[in-house]
């Protein structure tokens, strides 16, 4: 059965309020910083963070791209949902090989990283959840077919 809206918004602000003060401290950052990267009034964080008001569209994606966070990860969502023809990017590996200021640098760089995509295309359907999650769901699965030759497949990426 669906949650009644009034109790979902209670829902989603309380747990907006604890993911912000948590992502805030792990940035090291203070009201008033993130109020200036997003525009807003460092009042407007302190609310939030209070749980007296909700911020809007806006500032919830610029919280997200701020903390650098999906906006459903910031609204307590385990299940984030992949756009179709979308791939995901590995900006730090991506970051690092840029900087690479020689061939012999870039290649070291990939050898250290070789069992390691710098992208992967996301298959239409599929969907982003916690490493504990998609352990246990595909345990769950694999589990009805123990005895497959593909049975290990579930559980590490084809090279």
């Amino acid at each position: 059965m669906t949650q009644p809206l009034a109790e979902l918004e209670r829902s989603l602000s309380d747990h907006f309020k604890v993911k912000l003060r948590q992502l805030r401290a792990r940035s090291d950052l203070t009201q008033d910083q993130v109020a200036a990267k997003i525009g807003v009034h460092e009042s407007a964080v302190s609310r939030w963070e209070k749980g007296a008001r909700f911020p809007g569209g806006a500032e919830l994606v610029r919280l997200a791209e701020t903390f650098q966070v999906s906006v459903d990860f910031l609204l307590g969502r385990d299940e984030q949902y992949a756009a179709p023809g979308t791939a995901l990017l590995d900006q730090a590996l991506l970051d690092k090989l840029d900087g690479a200021a020689t061939t012999e640098e870039f290649d070291r760089c990939i050898a250290e990283h070789e069992d390691q995509a710098v992208w992967l295309p996301v298959p239409d359907g599929a969907v982003l959840v916690p490493v504990g999650e998609a352990m246990r769901r595909t345990r769950r699965v694999a589990d009805k077919h123990k005895q497959s030759r593909f049975f290990d497949r579930l559980f590490r990426p084809r090279l």
